[in-house]
């Protein structure tokens, strides 16, 4: 977590408790008003099959049951440990969006820019994204060493921020890791999974800053699985299992396999140094990520030894290298 973050949380320790009370006393109060709603009106029928009245009725439904938006911004200003007080350019919006009825909550505090999903029912976050304005700024400005830090010590700053538990690190998944540019600065690009959440991290190369995250709580090992599945439709196959675990069967035709699990990224990196003839004590990583060429899923790993570029692509299942390039 950054310094900045770190000092907003300390100072504001008693706002964050007054904003939570504030917010769960709005959701008693809306939960009792719901309760009397529905004891004294019985919900009507409707033989209106236009859709967008059917819509229109169930958002109409869903918005009489919500927290309302005062509560939901008091849930994102308690979850960011910010004072509502320093909270610029607020915006709150009420949205139905992947199978939930939500509140968008934007702000900016101090340079920080803050963007949340928070559920309509009961206030919990569904996601966060959190961007650090001033810092990309800063970092912008400095161009005297392009790569400061290596993308193996981008990953422990990732996994660090997250504040896991051990037994959580365990289930850590990597699922894209490369060197990338935004807005004109040199970033690690880092999105990995545990079995209940989805994180993506931009990291500077430059000083290690971390300038962007983004948090995902709907996120969940079966939706991982579930997307394998969609893309693994068109070679005939079923998996069952998400990505980087093993115990699963499935009957891969694209890739000749019995085996419906994924090596996992580290697997794949060792298997790409392996066929090069090199260590990874010898190389800087550029991209290794999982991706899908021509129906079969593979990892994408791009590395380098000094001027040499190194370009490797693996079977996601199998662990055989389809395709290898050096480029001098």
């Amino acid at each position: 977590m950054t310094n900045n973050a770190q000092t907003y949380l300390r100072r504001t320790g008693k706002a964050i408790l007054s904003i939570t009370c504030a917010a769960m006393l709005t959701l008693s109060c809306s939960q009792i008003t719901l309760a009397s709603e529905q004891s004294s009106t019985a919900p009507s029928s409707s033989s209106d099959n236009a859709a967008g009245s059917s819509i229109s009725t169930g958002t109409t439904i869903s918005a009489s049951t919500a927290i309302g938006a005062e509560a939901a911004q008091n849930f994102a200003f308690a979850d960011a440990g910010v004072d509502p007080l320093s909270a610029e350019s607020v915006f709150t919006e009420y949205d139905y969006d992947d199978g939930d009825f939500l509140y968008e909550v934007d702000f900016t505090v101090e340079d920080i820019e803050y963007e949340y999903q928070i559920q309509a029912y009961d206030g919990s976050v569904l996601k966060k994204t959190v961007e650090y304005l001033g810092l990309k700024r800063t970092v912008s400005q400095q161009t005297d060493t392009p790569v400061a830090i290596t993308l193996e010590e981008a990953k422990e700053l990732a996994l660090t921020d997250t504040e896991l538990t051990d037994e959580e690190l365990e289930l850590v998944t990597f699922a894209k890791e490369k060197t990338d540019e935004d807005d004109g600065i040199s970033i690690y690009d880092i999105e990995f999974y545990t079995d209940t959440t989805k994180y993506e991290y931009e990291i500077s190369t430059l000083t290690g800053d971390i300038l962007e995250l983004s948090i995902d709580y709907r996120f969940t090992a079966q939706d991982l699985a579930n997307l394998t599945d969609t893309e693994r439709n068109n070679t005939g196959s079923t998996d069952n299992s998400s990505l980087g675990n093993t115990g699963s069967s499935n009957s891969d035709n694209a890739t000749g396999s019995s085996s419906a699990s994924y090596i996992s990224l580290d697997e794949a990196k060792s298997i790409a140094l392996e066929y090069a003839g090199l260590s990874d004590s010898d190389v800087t990583f550029k991209k290794a990520k999982l991706d899908k060429e021509h129906g079969t899923m593979v990892y994408e790993i791009e590395f380098y030894q000094g001027r040499i570029e190194y370009e490797c692509e693996i079977n996601a299942v199998t662990g055989t290298v389809i395709e290898f390039e050096i480029d001098d």
